[in-house]
C-alpha cells in the first residue's frame, strides 16, 4: 500500500513549516459572540473571542491617556454644521445611543463626515493626565465615501444641571433593545464646551471589532451635568469603559481653541 507524501509536503518537510503546529488557535466566526466589560469576555480577551475582533489586539487602539501632547498651532478648529434632531434613544446592551437625524456634519481635512449618533460611557474612557471623568459622550461621524470615522469625545463633570439632558433623563431606556422616541427636538451643539481646545490622534473604535479607522478629537474642557443626571446614566450603563490603551508610536496632538 502506497502512503501519500502530500500531507507531509503540505506542512513542510521534517515539520520545518511552523504553520502546521497543532496547538495553533483557530478563531470562530463572530456570529452570536457576546462581549462584555469584565470577565472572560471582557476587554483583555476581546481579540481572542472571534476572527473579526482580532483588531482589538492591535497597536492603533483607543481610548488613550491624554498626556504629553505636542502643541500644533496649524490644527484648525473643527467646522460643525449641526441641525436640530428629534429624540431617538436605544439601549443596545452596552451603551445608551442617541441616533441623530440626517443633516448634521463636520469637516475634517476638507472631507465631510456626517453625524450618525452619539452615545455615553460611565466613567470616561479617555483619561486626562491619568484622571477619569464620571461620564464621556462620543459623537460618531462617518465619511460616506471612505467609510472612515471621526469621533468627538466630550467629558462631563459633576456640576450644574444640564438643560438638554433634563429633557431625557426620566426616559432613558433601562433594558436592552428598549427605545425611547420623542417629537421634541434638541441640537447636539449644546453638548460642546465653549472652549474648543482639543486633543487629536489616530485610533479605533473602543468596542469590538475595534476597527482602526477613527480620527479622534477629544475636547480638553468638560461640560457639566448634575450628580443626579450622571447617576441616571451610571445606574443603567454601570461600568462600560474600555481601559486605556498604549499610544505606541502614535503622536498625540493638541490644538488650542
Amino acid at each position: 500500500m502506497k502512503t501519500s507524501l502530500l500531507p507531509f509536503l503540505a506542512c513542510g518537510l521534517l515539520f520545518l513549516n511552523t504553520s502546521c503546529k497543532s496547538d495553533e488557535k483557530v478563531l470562530p466566526s463572530c456570529e452570536g459572540i457576546h462581549w462584555e466589560y469584565e470577565g472572560v469576555d471582557g476587554p483583555d480577551h476581546w481579540s481572542e473571542l472571534c476572527v473579526d475582533y482580532t483588531p482589538c489586539g492591535g497597536k492603533v487602539q483607543s481610548p488613550v491617556n491624554l498626556t504629553g501632547a505636542i502643541y500644533d498651532p496649524a490644527s484648525p478648529n473643527i467646522p460643525q454644521t449641526y441641525t436640530a434632531s428629534t429624540t431617538h434613544i436605544v439601549n443596545n446592551g452596552h451603551t445608551l445611543q442617541f441616533n441623530y437625524d440626517a443633516g448634521s456634519s463636520i469637516i475634517v481635512n476638507g472631507e465631510t463626515y456626517d453625524l450618525l449618533q452619539f452615545h455615553t460611557h460611565t466613567h470616561s474612557e479617555h483619561t486626562l493626565n491619568g484622571g477619569a471623568y464620571p461620564l464621556e459622550i462620543h459623537f460618531v461621524h462617518k465619511n460616506a465615501a471612505t467609510g472612515k470615522l471621526a469621533v468627538i469625545g466630550v467629558f462631563v463633570e459633576e456640576g450644574a444641571e444640564n438643560d438638554i439632558l433634563k429633557q431625557v433623563v426620566d426616559h432613558l431606556p433601562a433594558t436592552k433593545d428598549a427605545v425611547y422616541d420623542a417629537a421634541g427636538t434638541f441640537n447636539a451643539e449644546g453638548f460642546f464646551p465653549s472652549d474648543k481646545s482639543y486633543f487629536t490622534y489616530s485610533g479605533s473604535l473602543t468596542t469590538p471589532p475595534c476597527s482602526e479607522i477613527v480620527t479622534w478629537f477629544v475636547m480638553e474642557h468638560p461640560i457639566e451635568a448634575s450628580s443626579a443626571q450622571i447617576h441616571d446614566f451610571e445606574e443603567i450603563e454601570h461600568e462600560n469603559a474600555r481601559p486605556v490603551q498604549s499610544l505606541e508610536s502614535r503622536t498625540l496632538r493638541y490644538h488650542k481653541g
